[in-house]
């Protein structure tokens, strides 16, 4: 279970538009991000160790952690995360705190709620004034789902039993996945909450793209409380695929002017999920004929959930039937 527990590991670090540009990360993977986005490949020790520990424990696996986002959020991270600068001689809790305590003479802020909910707002402030819409968590492992599960035979046949669907049954699936998690222990119809950390999973999909791989894709919302007065609240997405015998997750979490939030999350990762595998010239059969179409199903989803335009439907329909 110490892929699961990576997944959630990344996810909890988030507690941490301009023109677009094909960001070619490490040449193990492209996304198309906005142009004042960089990326980090992020080696804090704590993550380093349990990295390296998660490999040990499979063999041959590799995982690579990314952070995409605004260039000073990116500078910010890796100075305050990474290098372990000293947080108080940041220039942005600097601003912080000389405000604080001028409100703090005039006694603006005697109530710790009061408080908690202004210094949550001008952080928001500041990453407005620096136009920080969103970031990502990037993480690439050369193993694909069932590899990674090599020694869980209840998750493999889980994954096995879900890779036979196709994506009507999956949408079912789906349903009753939620059922379960709604019988959990802090969980509701919509939501789940794990000690100061809340997250919304009605909206999370389970499908399968063109190349008949799984996903996990969804918009969430994130809440987390720093402590009994600061809450910090987030939209989240993401999304866990298979692509060429690699899995690849994504979590990305946006702090201020989230409108078009899940439109850009979408076209993000297009490069790396809509490439389409020719299909190799056969005598048609009943079984090729199923897989016709399902491929077609798979593709009208795709179409429909707005990954894929109708220009681009039309042409990987004309490939599939070709």
């Amino acid at each position: 279970m110490r892929f699961f527990s990576f997944i959630f590991l990344v996810s909890f670090i988030l507690i941490n538009a301009s023109s677009a540009k094909i960001l070619n990360i490490e040449n193990k993977l492209q996304i198309e991000v906005p142009s004042r986005h960089i990326f980090i490949r992020y080696e804090n020790a704590e993550i380093t160790d349990f990295i390296n520990e998660l490999n040990d424990s499979i063999d041959g696996m590799e995982v690579d952690l990314y952070l995409v986002g605004p260039s000073k959020y990116v500078d910010l991270e890796k100075a305050l995360v990474i290098d372990g600068e000293d947080p108080m001689e940041n220039e942005y809790v600097k601003s912080i705190i000389k405000k604080y305590e001028r409100k703090l003479e005039k006694k603006m802020l005697q109530d710790p709620l009061k408080a908690g909910k202004w210094i949550i707002s001008e952080m928001k402030k500041i990453m407005k004034k620096e136009k920080i819409d969103f970031v990502t968590y990037i993480f690439v492992i050369n193993k694909t789902l069932i590899e990674m599960a090599s020694e869980e035979d209840e998750i493999i046949d889980m994954l096995t039993e879900l890779q036979s669907m196709n994506n009507s049954e999956l949408i079912k699936q789906t349903k009753e996945i939620k059922k379960e998690i709604e019988s959990f222990e802090g969980a509701s119809s919509t939501s789940y909450a794990s000690g100061p950390t809340t997250f919304t999973y009605n909206k999370l999909k389970i499908g399968k793209d063109i190349n008949g791989n799984l996903f996990l894709k969804g918009p969430s919302k994130f809440s987390v409380a720093i402590n009994e007065t600061m809450t910090l609240d987030a939209e989240l997405n993401i999304y866990l695929g298979e692509y060429s015998n690699k899995t690849y997750g994504f979590i990305s979490a946006c702090y201020v002017d989230c409108s078009k939030f899940n439109n850009k999350f979408d076209k993000m990762i297009k490069p790396v999920f809509s490439k389409i595998k020719k299909n190799v010239k056969t005598k048609t059969t009943t079984s090729t004929k199923n897989d016709l179409i399902e491929q077609l199903e798979q593709l009208n989803s795709l179409f429909k959930s707005g990954v894929l335009t109708k220009e681009e439907f039309e042409k990987a329909k004309k490939k599939i039937l070709n």
